[in-house]
């Protein structure tokens, strides 16, 4: 492994309506969405919210839920300044893709996260066409499938804030 870049940053990043995060720069400690896969926590905060959503597959998503899974139901999420983290991006080499294998629908974790936390502003997603063209609910679930296991979690952390809050 060798290290590219000092590190140091302080990059942090934001939610989007369209169920997406984008980087920004800030110099308060206080970070509102995390990046996918690089996050810290106590194993009794992780047991306690309920950790990654067992119904998202793959990666995408599953940092929105969690970093409003964090804030809405009591949390907050801060810059440990003086870490170092690494991370390999999967660039379609050999060396990245060989232990790599693409699983589930990154817009449905994606929405999963959305219908489960945005509250009233959850209909927003409908507004961007890769999200409306999904379809109408079959079955007994919605295209994104059954939020029951959120639910819980917001009963046995007893209740969480509205998104509104959160803007």
């Amino acid at each position: 492994w060798t290290q590219i870049g000092s590190g140091g940053g302080l990059a942090k990043c934001y939610l989007t309506w369209d169920a997406d995060f984008k980087w920004a720069d800030g110099r308060d400690p206080w970070i509102p969405v995390i990046s996918g896969g690089l996050l810290g926590m106590s194993r009794r905060w992780w047991e306690e919210t309920g950790g990654y959503d067992k119904e998202m597959l793959g990666w995408g998503g599953e940092n929105l839920d969690q970093s409003l899974r964090v804030w809405l139901c009591g949390g907050e999420i801060m810059m440990a300044s003086h870490s170092q983290v690494a991370h390999m991006w999967r660039d379609g080499s050999q060396k990245t893709a060989a232990r790599y294998h693409h699983v589930g629908d990154t817009q449905r974790n994606r929405a999963r996260a959305i219908f489960a936390w945005y509250g009233e502003f959850a209909d927003k997603l409908k507004d961007y066409p890769s999200f409306a063209s999904r379809g109408p609910p079959g079955g007994d679930n919605p295209w994104y499938g059954d939020l029951g296991g959120f639910n819980e979690v917001k009963q046995r952390l007893g209740g969480c804030r509205p998104f509104a809050w959160f803007l």
